[in-house]
């Protein structure tokens, strides 16, 4: 079988066909003449052999012709198609050549488009995935802050997301202290807290008077000269102001070790998208921490809340020293809150805590001010009470809330009277609250 398929022309190339049909039309004929002349006779037999094979050969010669033919067809057909021009040549072999020639550069033209392509569909690629993971980090990012968790651990995930989207090696987030006038670190992301703020006490003024972005890179350099790569491992660093109804607030920022680097506008249009949501989010704390500071009554039982209560206490502490008048303060606890909460559910330990209200405000004079100063701590500024009135007041509200509560609650008290047992609020209360006895 092997030997079948190498003697077969089929598996020989077009340069063996063309020299088997030279030998079968030239060389064969050339040494059967020379044989003749020299005076040999060759039989009629021979001779219809030798013509077959010289016909043979012809047959090849004339098979391979057509097949050149039919590639010639069959390119030029393909040229017209792409609406390229036939070259004018009478020679269909060159004509062949050149169409072959123009084949192969439109081949590799479109090779080297198709290889274009995937590199633009490859960036494209990362880009959306790009936008998709910051999409989603944002989302996660509000999903949390619906969730009320604390601003902090918001503002910690979005830089190490930050960090991960854009490949940086530092990201970090500090906000100002109104009071200290200093940029404290609120979170980092790739290096140390100790570390970031090192930096920017070195240059606060600088940093808290920024209006726009500041970059350092192989292009830029708009930030106060600071010793980026020593003090965070970094050479190049972008930071952009945060700032609230046109006051700052703070800064983010971020940088990596990269040599030749420079921030393109993607990575600033990021950064700009993660620092606005830091700061709508830091700006929704400060305002219910606002609201919080202007809140006077507690929800549950409408007594004034555990800041306005010492704030009143103070006024009353002041106004009984300018008329050398005694003010009491009677401080309650229930004892087995923690445990009927447990036992009763959440929904029934604060409708306890509502009923002790009510009876404990029964007790009090209209003039007394009653507050919560805890989950399960009630108060009251007794005016002009001493302390032995004051105990009075706890025994008479024994009374009442047996009669409504039963067994159910078990109350411990204590009081105090100013100036005895202190000169302002914080004393009094730590003092009633350290000398506590069972109802």
């Amino acid at each position: 079988m092997i030997m079948k398929r190498k003697l077969s022309l089929h598996s020989m190339g077009l340069k063996k066909r063309i020299w088997v049909a030279i030998a079968l039309t030239t060389l064969l004929p050339a040494l059967i003449f020379f044989y003749y002349i020299s005076g040999n006779f060759v039989s009629i037999p021979t001779m219809i052999i030798i013509g077959a094979i010289i016909f043979f050969g012809w047959w090849i010669v004339l098979e391979r012709m057509r097949s050149v033919i039919t590639i010639y067809s069959r390119a030029k057909d393909t040229l017209e198609g792409m609406g390229e021009e036939i070259p004018e040549v009478s020679d269909e072999i060159k004509v062949l050549d050149s169409i072959a020639t123009s084949l192969s550069l439109r081949v590799k033209s479109s090779l080297d488009q198709l290889r274009d392509f995937g590199k633009k569909t490859e960036e494209l690629n990362k880009e959306v995935s790009k936008k998709v993971f910051v999409l989603s980090a944002i989302l996660q990012a509000n999903d949390l802050f619906s969730k009320q968790t604390p601003s902090e651990e918001i503002v910690q995930f979005l830089l190490q997301r930050l960090k991960e989207i854009l490949d940086m090696k530092v990201c970090f987030c500090s906000v100002k202290n109104e009071g200290a006038h200093t940029l404290e670190t609120l979170a980092c992301a790739g290096t140390d807290v100790s570390r970031v703020e090192s930096v920017l006490q070195k240059e606060t003024k600088a940093f808290s008077a920024m209006k726009t972005l500041g970059v350092v890179d192989r292009e830029n350099s708009s930030l106060p000269r600071v010793d980026w790569s020593k003090d965070l491992g970094i050479q190049n660093i972008v930071v952009r102001p945060m700032r609230s109804r046109g006051k700052f607030i703070g800064i983010v920022g971020m940088g990596n070790s990269e040599d030749d680097f420079v921030f393109t506008t993607d990575d600033l249009n990021i950064l700009n998208l993660f620092s606005q949501n830091i700061a709508f989010m830091w700006e929704h704390k400060e305002l219910l921490h606002k609201i919080e500071e202007s809140e006077i009554f507690d929800s549950l039982t409408g007594f004034y809340n555990d800041k306005f209560t010492a704030r009143r206490l103070d006024e009353e502490i002041q106004r009984a020293v300018v008329y050398q008048r005694p003010c009491g303060f009677l401080f309650i606890q229930i004892a087995n809150y923690e445990d009927y909460q447990k036992e009763h559910g959440l929904i029934e330990g604060e409708k306890l805590v509502k009923k002790v209200a009510g009876v404990f405000k029964e007790t009090l004079r209209p003039i007394d001010i009653a507050g919560r100063i805890g989950p399960d701590k009630l108060a009251a500024i007794l005016i002009e009470k001493t302390r032995r009135q004051s105990q009075e007041v706890a025994h008479t509200l024994k009374e009442k809330l047996r009669q409504a509560c039963a067994d159910t609650v078990k109350i411990i008290f204590g009081v105090a009277e100013n100036p005895l047992d202190g000169a302002d609020a914080q004393e009094l209360i730590l003092f009633a609250q350290g000398h506590k006895h069972p109802l």
